[in-house]
Formats: structure tokens, C-alpha cells, sequence
């Protein structure tokens, strides 16, 4: 079909010519495709249809903790329900705010260097790695805490 991978993102495809792109975002059992051109987009899903057993959910709204709203100027991503999620999903809902993420200055151990076996650890931690996407601010304490995981 004439579909490359992209050199940055392994689960990122494309078809690239003078009239049309395509886009193609793999993440383990959910694709996102879209075009720009909504009649090659049709065809183009119908023969992948063919191959693969596709189910059309309609104009993206939700995917991988990222909403998404269109309207005539552009796209607007937000991970305010997957935060607020999160939050409740680990009992943090009345938490203060911060004004960093983290600690600054301080040297990290866990047990003199032994990694976090504590699976209690993990999920929070996985959980922030998604919001990484929209709030790079704390891609840094994320990654300082995920070195300390199993």
C-alpha cells in the first residue's frame, strides 16, 4: 500500500505523496488513521479493512488518556479526566499542590540503591508516564522515579 514507518516513532506510519498524507498510529490493538483527503481516507481504511478486521469508532474523541476536541481553527488535546482519574485511582484527590514536581537538590536512593520491588510503586508511576504527552514539566521526576523501579 505503499505505507513507510517513521524513523522516530515505531508505532507511527505514513504515505507521503504531492496530494496526499496519511497517518497511521499503531498503539497494541487500537489505529488511528487520518488523511487529507476524506475520499482517499475512506478508500485507504477499506482496504486496510480488507486485511485486517478494523472497527470504525468515528472522529477521534478519546485515545490513550488524551482528549480530543476539533473545531474550526484547529485541534485541542487535554488529559484533565485521565489526571482527575488518576487521582482518584490512588487516593490523592485532596493532595496540596506543588510548585515543582519534585524535590530539587536532593540525591535519590531507594534501600541504598536497590530498585523499588513494591509493586505499589509501579502504577503510579506508570500512570504519570502517560501524562508526559501534554506535561512535560514532570518528565523529569518521572524519569528520576522510574530508575528506582524493578
Amino acid at each position: 500500500m505503499g505505507v513507510l514507518k517513521c524513523k522516530c516513532d515505531i508505532s507511527l506510519f505514513y504515505l507521503h505523496n504531492s496530494k496526499i498524507t496519511v497517518f497511521i498510529l499503531v498503539y497494541v490493538d487500537d489505529i488511528l488513521v487520518t488523511s487529507n483527503d476524506s475520499n482517499f481516507l475512506k478508500e485507504f481504511t477499506g482496504r486496510l479493512n480488507s486485511v485486517f478486521a478494523l472497527k470504525d469508532l468515528g472522529s477521534l474523541y478519546y485515545i490513550l488518556g488524551v482528549e480530543v476536541r476539533r473545531d474550526n481553527p484547529g485541534l485541542y488535546l487535554n488529559q484533565g479526566k485521565y489526571i482527575l482519574d488518576v487521582l482518584k485511582r490512588f487516593g490523592m484527590m485532596n493532595c496540596a499542590a506543588a510548585a515543582t514536581p519534585m524535590v530539587t537538590g536532593l540525591k535519590f536512593s531507594a534501600n541504598d540503591g536497590e530498585k523499588m520491588a513494591d509493586p505499589l510503586h509501579r502504577k503510579p508511576i506508570g500512570s504519570l508516564q502517560y501524562l508526559l504527552t501534554t506535561r512535560p514539566n514532570i518528565a523529569f521526576s518521572v524519569n528520576k522515579l522510574s530508575q528506582f523501579l524493578l
